[in-house]
Parts: structure tokens; sequence; C-alpha cells
């Protein structure tokens, strides 16, 4: 298919040029060849419970039971960096650009407030993953309390 495009920034346009990579937004080809391509991803980032839909990945860190909060932020943040590594490694390996501005946490427990460590990806740009109390996946709202009031209210 040959694709061609301009940018328009405030009234200065660009000369047209020809889009040689990726898709056009959404094309039902895109989720199926992310699917295709990344079908061991679910095994190679094996720290977490992963969930794919079309090229959305969520990643869900369970915290151990009986163990005091101070020990779960340690425990969760050494695991989270050791995830972010795998994540970027496996970007490199697969060739597939890695959406960092994209990328939220949040923290859903019984204590207040979320962990008070910050999570960054290695690759030095100094971009922070921000804390969320909440966030939409899939058309669903989930909170850090992971309650129905949220989600309820966005069907009404």
């Amino acid at each position: 298919m040959d694709r061609r495009c301009f940018i328009d920034i405030n009234g200065n346009i660009s000369r047209w040029f020809s889009i040689e990579k990726d898709d056009p937004q959404g094309s039902v080809l895109t989720p199926t060849v992310f699917i295709s391509y990344h079908n061991d991803m679910g095994q190679f980032l094996s720290e977490c419970t992963s969930h794919f839909f079309a090229d959305d990945v969520a990643a869900i860190f369970s915290g151990q039971l009986e163990v005091r909060y101070t020990s779960q932020c340690i425990d969760l943040e050494r695991r989270v960096e050791s995830f972010l590594d795998s994540l970027e490694y496996y970007s490199c390996l697969a060739d597939q650009h890695l959406n960092r501005t994209k990328t939220e946490a949040m923290f859903s427990a019984r204590a207040i407030g979320s962990p008070k460590f910050n999570i960054m990806f290695d690759s030095g740009d100094g971009n922070r993953i921000c804390w969320r109390p909440e966030y939409k996946y899939l058309g669903y709202i989930i909170s850090s309390r992971l309650g129905w009031v949220k989600l309820l209210k966005n069907v009404q």
C-alpha cells in the first residue's frame, strides 16, 4: 500500500512524503500482527501476571501475605525494576518501540497512599513512571481501592 502524508502545523504545510512503516491507525492488521509477533512475551516477562489485548499490555504484581508494608514496598520496587529491565531488553530483542510516556503504575492495598519510591526505566532519559489512583484499561476504570463505584458511575 502506497501511503503518503504531510504535516500541517498552524498553516505551515510540509512536503508530501511516503510512510514506509507501521499500519494505519485502527487497522485490524495491527493487533493481529502484534499478538502473533509477541506471543512469547508472557513467558519472557514471567515475574508478573501479564494481560495482553491487541497492543496493550498490563502487568500485575501481587504482594506477599503476612509481610510488613515497608518490606512489601522494598520487594515490590525490586520486582518492578527487574520487570522493567526485562521489558526493555525484550523490546530491544523484538525491535519493538516501548512507549514510556504511556506507562503508568497503580498501587492497591489497605494501606493509605502509594509507595514512596520512584519507578524509572534504565534507558537514562529520566522518565519517571507516574503513580495513578486509577486508570482505564480496555474501557474499565480500575481504582486503587478496587471498588465498583467508578466503574458503575461510568456505565450509567
